[in-house]
């Protein structure tokens, strides 16, 4: 029996094209995060890991979506690039995607590309912040594979470090974060852009939901948690969306029932979903706040 030929990996590509470059993103990315939180200098990058895995799945999309890999792969490199930018998180209204875009323009330019794509590179990655920007195929593209790499097993996994990072154990993580990609991997088909990403966010949807639906049955079991996910239909200008909120079954101070409101707000890069939980006996508060999921889709 013969073996398959092994698929490439993508920074090998990428090498192959650019020597050095993806050393060179690496090397900004890991000192801006290090920066920003400080680790022992043989500690691992979450955010290049993150990074890799993107440039990976905008590779095959890119493929899928007959668009140019090498392309997609290089603007998924630094799609991220910025987040950390002068060691701080998301400071001011400043969009990350701007930091990412200018060390883009830098790097690629010393790199040897040419300046046509590293102008499509640049454009791309600005439009990722633009919730309905100009049709732009790798900016499409881009936006697929992150949120695809977000959800399925890996995205899973990668949710847990997340938390970990953030020093919260399960229950607080599912607690704080739990409603948020919930919604998302229910909504993960229509929030695609490009036909590839829909085909392949349709499997990562019903594994990601499957998987969470059960690690909240066990957690009942085992009295860690008692957790009920709630759907409530938020309205908003252009398309209403499901969001589902992850609370406590009851509240547990007291043992009341939750009334739950919802309100959105626009922030700097999206629309925000504001939701408070009151418990009828005792008056106590909870509440969740995230990004509300695009669910406009594309075609092609």
């Amino acid at each position: 029996m013969t073996m398959g030929k092994k698929r490439a990996n993508v920074l090998d590509v990428v090498e192959a094209r650019y020597p050095g470059l993806p050393a060179r993103v690496r090397a900004q990315i890991e000192a801006a995060e290090r920066k920003f939180s400080p680790a022992p200098a043989e500690a691992e990058s979450y955010l290049w890991e993150h990074t890799t895995h993107v440039a990976a799945l905008a590779f095959d999309l890119a493929r899928a979506e007959q668009a140019e890999p090498i392309v997609a792969a290089v603007a998924a490199l630094f799609h991220d690039a910025g987040k950390f930018a002068g060691g701080a998180y998301h400071e001011g209204a400043r969009p990350e995607e701007e930091e990412s875009a200018r060390l883009a323009q830098r790097i690629l330019g010393e790199a040897g590309m040419k300046p046509g794509e590293v102008r499509r590179i640049v454009t791309a990655i600005r439009a990722l912040y633009n919730e309905r920007p100009a049709r732009n195929k790798i900016a499409d593209i881009l936006h697929d594979a992150d949120f695809l790499a977000k959800f399925g097993a890996l995205g899973v996994a990668q949710f847990f470090i997340k938390s970990t990072l953030r020093g919260q154990t399960l229950r607080l993580a599912l607690l704080s974060s739990l409603s948020k990609e919930l919604t998302y991997a229910a909504g993960l088909p229509a929030n695609m852009r490009t036909g590839a990403g829909r085909r392949r966010a349709a499997a990562k949807s019903a594994a990601t939901l499957r998987y969470f639906r059960s690690l909240i049955g066990e957690l009942r079991e085992t009295g860690l948690a008692d957790i009920r996910v709630r759907r409530v239909l938020v309205e908003r200008p252009g398309r209403p969306v499901t969001v589902r909120l992850a609370l406590p079954r009851v509240c547990e101070a007291c043992g009341g029932r939750w009334t739950v409101a919802c309100r959105t707000e626009r922030g700097t890069k999206c629309e925000k979903l504001e939701a408070e939980a009151l418990c009828a006996g005792c008056g106590r508060r909870a509440s969740v706040s995230f990004c509300l999921p695009e669910m406009g889709g594309r075609t092609g």
